[in-house]
């Protein structure tokens, strides 16, 4: 249908009785009705109801409204059989003349509250971080790096030794590409091997910079995924065996954005901008599928003038829990087995110090402005062909309802898969309490800290929802129950030992964020206190009533296991009525990747099929920024 052809008919529109209904059915809330009057200086109207569509799409942790997807008839999309009263679903009368007026508004435009750019709405916070991001990252892939490609090749076929295969090693075109430049995204699936990866460019760009060695930081989104990252690096170098001199110039310790950019307590600002940058040459960032926009955009902004920026994640991820999908925006054109697109002066060069000059890599013209500094691993290590994780990822990923039907038939000794049946529920708690058994058993026995919350993390039970009986926080409670019917704890205070929590607002003076898990055990005189392994692995303890927001966490949502692996991991999705809502082929791939030995899914199969077929994205015009012309 024509952009220009609608035309709504409304002779006796009650303005007020539309935005209580907005309300009633959870559109929106009073406090975007009052900011929205008050762009529109107390009056109602079409922009009005733009502006709650806005802030509507921001709650959903969209960056901009596209006007072009608004669907003009319902745009709220109100369920019409809850409204009682005969009332249209749409406030806009005539298309036309709504885009016209919000072009014209006093509140749209250049340093005005609403902004504008190729049809997208934006608030102009979010335009301003899109912009800047996009800028700084265009900047750093221009700019020139100073290299001996002849050492660069040299120290490429060491670390990456020819292969008899026909095959491209996107790990060493990886390290080719972050040498070579001054901003990278390196993306791959689980155990396509970034970590690794990294460890050797480090090596390598520590060698090529041995007279003045680079400083480095490495930093993920929480602090169980910097754990991991410190865990993989040193795993990493291990493994390579590298001279004990040049070992000592990699960094293996990660830490938080937010620790690295120095949080200032009772404030949402940090001690690092750009008029106080980081001291660094090289900051590398995991996880960076987790980055919302506002942290990313303070995190650009501190680093220093001639400092490299590395991005690391898995593209097919949830996007951040915040408002953004920065990774994604970046990823948008990378397919799984074809690939990436390279200018032809790039895929020329990565032929010479990859390939001995071999014409490995295609060249051919793009308008991505980042076209050249995008690296896509493609080889799963961790995963092998006879993984049953791994192809199940596989076929949920890429929606290929057979290769799922092939999974479900090969009888894989790592997959424990289920229906949803009442007694696979009651068995789903039976089996969480066994786990949950050893880590308890642990706090008896008197064993540390960094033991017990080893054996915490080795499992886990995910939920794709809160509320329900197949909902987090029911789950929590049957589990908690369980373990109390065996006399595992005792659960009959506020706190108790064995109690496992997560932290749910960030507190900057205590350095406790959002994501955060801890123990609750007994100190050497008897009393309580809460336990937090950091991304150091230094164990810090608090009395529990100096806790910030917090709840129990035998169960959590996919969302907040992100950054964060398992040797057990164990779903649950609730039934084909209440899965419609919210479950989506991102998230079963996020709880499937979780798992590194085992993965249990208790699911009826209509669910998992539903899930694959729906995928979720959030609108963004950072991609757009980044195409040229645009």
């Amino acid at each position: 249908m024509s952009q220009f052809s609608l035309d709504f008919s409304q002779d006796n529109f009650d303005d007020a009785l539309f935005q209580t209904i907005l309300l009633e059915q959870n559109k929106v809330r009073d406090v975007d009705i009052a900011l929205a009057k008050l762009l529109c200086e107390g009056n109602t109207g079409d922009v009005f109801y733009l502006i709650l569509l806005l802030l509507q799409s921001e709650q959903n942790q969209n960056s901009c409204l596209v006007l072009s997807e608004i669907d003009w008839y319902n745009p709220f999309l109100l369920q019409s059989e809850l409204i009682a009263e005969q009332i249209e679903l749409t406030p806009f009368k005539d298309q036309r003349l709504a885009l016209a007026a919000l072009a014209q508004h006093n509140a749209v435009g250049d340093d005005k509250p609403l902004v504008l750019f190729n049809n997208h709405l934006y608030l102009a916070r979010l335009a301003h971080y899109e912009t800047y991001l996009a800028q700084r990252f265009s900047e750093l892939a221009n700019r020139a790096i100073n290299i001996n490609c002849d050492d660069l090749s040299s120290l490429l076929n060491q670390y990456f030794p020819a292969q008899q295969t026909t095959e491209v090693d996107w790990q060493k075109v990886a390290c080719a590409i972050a040498a070579l430049s001054a901003f990278c995204v390196i993306t791959g699936g689980p155990g396509t091997g970034k970590t690794t990866t990294v460890t050797k460019l480090l090596a390598i760009l520590q060698s090529l910079y041995q007279k003045a060695p680079l400083t480095i930081k490495l930093v993920a989104p929480t602090g169980k995924a910097a754990a991991r990252l410190s865990e993989s690096i040193i795993g990493a170098k291990g493994r390579l065996s590298l001279d004990p001199e040049l070992a000592n110039r990699i960094p293996e310790q990660a830490q938080t954005i937010h620790r690295l950019l120095g949080v200032i307590p009772n404030s949402n600002k940090y001690k690092h901008h750009a008029g106080n940058p980081l001291h660094l040459d090289l900051l590398i960032v995991d996880e960076a599928s987790m980055v919302d926009l506002s942290l990313m955009a303070k995190l650009v902004a501190a680093l220093p003038a001639d400092a490299r920026l590395y991005l690391l994640g898995d593209k097919d991820q949830l996007a951040s829990v915040d408002t953004g999908c920065i990774l994604n925006d970046l990823c948008a054109d990378l397919v799984l087995g074809t690939p990436p697109s390279y200018s032809e002066q790039r895929a020329g060069l990565l032929n010479d110090v990859c390939f001995n000059g071999n014409t490995q890599l295609a060249g051919s013209k793009s308008s991505y402005q980042l076209q050249d500094v995008m690296a896509f691993l493609q080889k799963s290590h961790r995963f092998k062909s006879d993984s049953g994780i791994g192809q199940l990822a596989m076929a949920v990923n890429n929606n290929d309802q057979h290769h799922l039907d092939w999974v479900l038939n090969q009888g894989f000794n790592e997959l424990s898969l289920f229906n949803l049946t009442s007694d696979t529920y009651t068995q789903l708690i039976e089996r969480a309490a066994q786990y949950y058994s050893q880590y308890i058993t642990a706090i008896k026995s008197q064993q540390s800290a960094q033991v017990i919350h080893g054996l915490f993390s080795d499992y886990q039970l995910l939920a794709a929802v809160r509320e329900g009986p197949y909902g987090v926080n029911e789950l929590n409670k049957r589990v908690e129950r369980k373990l109390a019917e065996k006399g595992l704890i005792y659960p009959y205070s506020r706190y108790y030992a064995g109690m496992p929590i997560m932290v749910t607002q960030n507190d900057y003076q205590l350095k406790l964020f959002n994501g955060d898990i801890g123990i609750i055990l007994p100190s050497e005189d008897g009393q309580l206190q809460a336990t937090f392994i950091d991304e150091q692995g230094v164990l810090r303890a608090f009395n529990p009533a100096r806790l910030p927001s917090h709840e129990l966490v035998y169960v959590m949502t996919i969302h907040k296991s992100q950054g964060s692996e398992f040797m057990h991991t164990a779903m649950i999705l609730p039934p084909i009525q209440r899965a419609k809502q919210g479950v989506n082929r991102q998230l079963v791939y996020t709880g499937i990747t979780r798992a590194k030995k085992h993965f249990e899914l208790v699911c009826q199969p209509q669910v998992l099929r539903l899930a694959m077929n729906k995928s979720v994205g959030r609108s963004s015009g950072l991609r757009m920024r980044l195409i040229q012309g645009k």
